[in-house]
Formats: structure tokens, C-alpha cells, sequence
């Protein structure tokens, strides 16, 4: 099968419908009315020749061969937005669209403002699009190695081959506890690693590691698959657990949480600009590059004023 525009445009269309688990959420990404996905989906199965998803009482699901499409179609897609972005190149301008992997909870960090490099970056690629995606490091450190996205934000933990990590800014980390804990009310002079480590942890299975790497006999009690969920276990009173410092603040200026020892036992964790090793960032990545180390120079510049 030899893709023509209108190929491209249904596998758009199915790509979306995938990604949304249905027809309602393709709808409003797509601004697209329910009959108008429909006629894409029909004619992707037609020129493909089988069936490659199933709505029904049991609600929707990919076929076996669906999957197969729907791999294949983000690959696709992928090349269609490089190649865009490789013309603009050429032509020198920044165009196209650019895949931007980012870890959650991000927003909340001053010393990466990235609203500010999203809008700088907007501003001055005026003919560039921005797509987003947010989840955990290992699952977009794979979407970057495998060509899904262009450029990724993560702490740097385990480094995977064929990707180049560009230390940008580290991030604070400190163990925390909620006002339910026993250990709340504990003054850090009294306190203890041995007596923290008597307690249950929750920890998110990527950064476990680094999390306990000061209490190697802890009890983990939960797992929590983002930072959210984290923060929910420990407001139960029931687990300690390692957070962001600017993603726990809010909760500490509420007087909801505490941090635990946090000259002793608090985490530096660098974070990284990701690309793959093997080709140069395009002209679109290379400017929001350049956003966000002008951002993070300026952002450490105005610490270093504050604390003069």
C-alpha cells in the first residue's frame, strides 16, 4: 500500500481515535464531528482490506490487526512531521511540528519556568506546532529512542543507549510525611534515619532507587505511578514517601506536609535534555532548545541576585 494524502489523513484520524480510546475524545481533539471520524475509519478498512477496530456494548478496542496498524501509523505520521520540519529546515525556518516529551508535574517548578519557554518559544516559531506529551521517564525515554518524539525533559537516571543527555538544571527532593503521620510532629532534632526507616514508604517504581538510596532496608508499602499519586498516598497519614519540593509547597504551606531531615536525607536530582545520539536535532528542536537553556540560565542568575 503506497500512501496517498488521503491515506494520511485517515491514519490521522485513527491514530486519534486510538489514542482516545474511542470516538468522543477523537471528536473533540480532532473538532470533528462523530459521522466525519466514521467515513475516515471506514475508508482506512476498506483500503487496508480488514477490520481495524470494534465499537460495541463492550465499548471500543483495536483488532489484533488494528495494533499492528495503529504501530505503523504513529511511525508514519512521525516521518510526515520530520520531513515537514527538515524542509523548513532547509528553507531556514522553523517549521512543522515539534514532539516534546515532558515528566509530570513540571509546571509547578520556578526554576524551570516552562510556560515561559513554551510561550518564548511560540512567540518566535510563530509557524511551529507544539505537541505534548506527559508521562513516566522510561516510557518517554522509549517514545524518543524509537523516533515517536523528538526531544524529551527528564531527570537523568538510568541513561539508555542511543540517547544523548544534556544536563540542563537539578531538581530539589525531599522526604515527606502528612499531618496524619506520627512522625509529623516529631522536631528533626529528635529525629532520626533509623527512626524514619521504621516507617512505610511509597515510591514510584522509576525512581525507587534513588529514593531509598539512603534507607536500603525500608518497608515499601505502595507504588504510585506519578507524582500525583504519590502525593495522595502520603496525605493518608499512612506512608512517607520522596517529593519535588516545588510540587509539595502547596501542601507545605497549607501546613499538610512536612519535610523530613531535609539537610540529611534530601535528593538532588539533574534533569536533562534528551535527543537521540545518532542525528542532529532539527532546526525546530534546536530552538526550543535554545529556549530553555536561555530560560534556565536566567532563572539561576535570578536566584544567585536573590540570595546576594
Amino acid at each position: 500500500m503506497k500512501p496517498s494524502a488521503a491515506d494520511l489523513k485517515n491514519l490521522a484520524v485513527f491514530r486519534a481515535v486510538a489514542e482516545h480510546h474511542g470516538y468522543p475524545g477523537a471528536q473533540t481533539a480532532l473538532n470533528m464531528s462523530q459521522s466525519a471520524i466514521s467515513f475516515h475509519i471506514k475508508a482506512l478498512e476498506e483500503r487496508v482490506g480488514f477490520q481495524i477496530c470494534r465499537r460495541g456494548r463492550q465499548g471500543f478496542e483495536l483488532t489484533d490487526r488494528g495494533r499492528v496498524v495503529y504501530d505503523r501509523a504513529k511511525a508514519l505520521l512521525a516521518q510526515v512531521e520530520d520531513f515537514d520540519s527538515e524542509m523548513g529546515e532547509l528553507r531556514r525556518t522553523a517549521t512543522g511540528t515539534l514532539r516534546l516529551g515532558l515528566v509530570d508535574n513540571m509546571i509547578s517548578d520556578r526554576h524551570l519556568r516552562m510556560d515561559e519557554v513554551v510561550r518564548e518559544f511560540l512567540r518566535k516559531n510563530h509557524r511551529a506546532r507544539l505537541d505534548i506529551r506527559v508521562n513516566s521517564p522510561d516510557e518517554l525515554a522509549l517514545d524518543i529512542a524509537n523516533g515517536e518524539l523528538q526531544l524529551g525533559i527528564l531527570p537523568e537516571m538510568s541513561q539508555m543507549e542511543g540517547l544523548q543527555y544534556r544536563r540542563i538544571y537539578t531538581e530539589l527532593h525531599s522526604l515527606y510525611c502528612a499531618d496524619r503521620h506520627p512522625l509529623f510532629q516529631v522536631p528533626d532534632t529528635e529525629l532520626t534515619i533509623d527512626e524514619i526507616a521504621r516507617h512505610t514508604f511509597v515510591v514510584r517504581p522509576y525512581a525507587n532507587l534513588r529514593e531509598l538510596q539512603q534507607f536500603p532496608d525500608a518497608r515499601v508499602g505502595a507504588h504510585a505511578s506519578n507524582m500525583e499519586a504519590q502525593a495522595l498516598f502520603i496525605l493518608t497519614g499512612y506512608f512517607i514517601g520522596t517529593m519535588p519540593d516545588h510540587f509539595a509547597k502547596q501542601w507545605v504551606k497549607e501546613r499538610r506536609m512536612r519535610a523530613l531531615l531535609a539537610e540529611t536525607v534530601g535528593i538532588q536530582s539533574p534533569f536533562c535534555v534528551v535527543t537521540r545520539s545518532e542525528r542532529r536535532p532539527s532546526l525546530i528542536a534546536r530552538n526550543f532548545i535554545q529556549e530553555l537553556v536561555a530560560n534556565s540560565w536566567a532563572q539561576l542568575h535570578d536566584d544567585h541576585d536573590s540570595k546576594a
